[in-house]
């Protein structure tokens, strides 16, 4: 993965392609809504499975196959609904996520899974996570102004 350069903006990351976008995306998350984890999910185009295209923390979270897509309450509210999930604790993490604790074992208390959605269909999902009660309802505001720079980058990995 090539790092984009301190203060890069996007004209700057569009010629270099979706790497260098995904990289402007979460330098802008970092500054403006702040997450320890940003990933990128997008549906696999020949499986039953989503990718992970980006990560900010490759050792953990690598890029390639990530989860299976199943009929659960979780993608359904994702990719049906299209409606973000946030868990600011352990216990609503838990709800979403069963098996919750290696994250915390990693320092993780809250996330924010976030449909990134053009033209009615969810095209992949920004995910992150930070400690407990990071996912203020001012951050999220803030978060929904990134998202057609996510937009933008899925469709350029796409290309």
């Amino acid at each position: 993965m090539t790092p984009a350069l301190p203060g890069a903006s996007l004209a700057d990351a569009l010629p270099r392609g979706s790497v260098a976008i995904f990289d402007v995306l979460a330098e802008r998350i970092r500054r403006n809504v702040g997450s320890r984890l940003v990933t990128v999910l997008v549906p696999s185009s020949d499986a039953p499975f989503l990718v992970r295209v980006f990560s900010n923390n490759l050792e953990q979270y690598p890029l390639g196959r990530a989860d299976p897509v199943e009929d659960s309450i979780w993608f359904r509210r994702l990719f049906s609904e299209r409606e973000a999930i946030v868990a600011n604790d352990s216990d609503a993490i838990g709800t979403w996520l069963p098996g919750f604790d290696s994250y915390l074992e990693q320092g993780y208390g809250s996330l924010a899974n976030v449909p990134i959605v053009v033209a009615g269909t969810t095209i992949g999902l920004l995910n992150l996570m930070d400690e407990a009660g990071h996912f203020t309802a001012e951050r999220l505001a803030v978060l929904r102004d990134e998202l057609p720079l996510a937009a933008l980058a899925i469709l350029a990995e796409r290309r």
